[in-house]
């Protein structure tokens, strides 16, 4: 079942859903969460301090634009890069962005601190 979650960066609050994986649960458990992040060419990159229990067979190849993706020690809010992701392999997405919120997260600075909380 999804679990509706807010992410805000200062002023800005946006709304995103995680989906029903092993991961997404067992970060759902540990929320608030605060993560410092820093955008890269796809996404706000952010250190994960927790390692969370992963299901390899939920791992997946690529992402689309607005997914939340934890693992390998990094949460990260992809924002661009989907028509080329494929080839990034594995990948753990937790959630999603609702509708309308990408543009906001383009928005955002160079250097943001995520706070991620159960809505």
């Amino acid at each position: 079942m999804p679990i509706p979650i807010q992410i805000t960066a200062g002023q800005t609050v946006l709304n995103a859903v995680l989906n029903d994986t092993t991961t997404a649960r067992a970060l759902a458990a540990r929320l608030p969460m605060t993560v410092e992040g820093q955008r890269a060419e796809f996404d706000y990159c952010c250190i994960a301090r927790t390692a969370l229990e992963t299901n390899p067979a939920e791992l997946q190849d690529g992402w689309t634009n607005g997914d939340l993706l934890y693992g390998g020690g990094w949460f990260a809010i992809l924002f661009a890069g989907q028509e080329q992701s494929k080839s990034y392999r594995d990948q753990m997405i937790v959630g999603h962005l609702e509708k309308g919120e990408l543009a906001r997260v383009r928005a955002l600075g160079a250097n943001e601190s995520f706070t991620l909380s159960l809505r």
